[in-house]
């Protein structure tokens, strides 16, 4: 009968509401954030430009430009823009960008940059070319190069070989 007491107590206390936390969308010790000025833009052809600032130093500007593309419904956005914020360490980080085919590009002054060409490498390219194949797909070279169609070739001769 004790176990039976105790097993309902058990139950009771486990059905009982919990405490409610803070359901808030404030984070409660966090200082609030102002907007200071708020700009939004865009036309029916997709186009498009927004910024905003805030005032704890944080600013965003973006413009986007749609280029058609050769066939209805494609075509690509090409997006310019910058934003800017105020470090941990106090200081004013500010970070342009272009946003196209070619990927997204940032400059700043606080980002690293690509180091110099290694001096062998110059060599390496003189002597073997075709391991560096692969940087020219970079800048809109064809992918459809001899090198790519004679390994398909190669690879339906050898299919050919199995099946005959």
């Amino acid at each position: 009968m004790k176990l039976f007491v105790a097993c309902c107590l058990l139950a009771v206390a486990s059905a009982a509401p919990q405490l409610i936390q803070n359901t808030s969308p404030i984070n409660v010790g966090q200082p609030q954030v102002r907007i200071l000025s708020e700009t939004f833009e865009n036309d029916d052809s997709g186009n498009y430009e927004f910024s905003y600032e805030q005032d704890n130093g944080q600013r965003v500007e973006e413009i986007g430009r749609f280029e058609p593309g050769p066939e209805r419904e494609t075509g690509a956005i090409t997006k310019q823009g910058s934003y800017q914020f105020i470090g941990d360490d106090g200081n004013t980080y500010t970070v342009s960008y272009v946003a196209d085919v070619n990927g997204f590009q940032p400059q700043g002054n606080h980002l690293p940059v690509a180091p110099q060409q290694i001096e062998a490498y110059a060599q390496l390219r003189a002597d073997f070319p075709q391991l560096f194949w692969a940087e020219g797909l970079s800048e809109g070279a064809d992918l459809s190069d001899s090198r790519s169609d004679s390994f398909n070739q190669r690879g339906a001769q050898r299919a050919e070989r199995f099946v005959l």
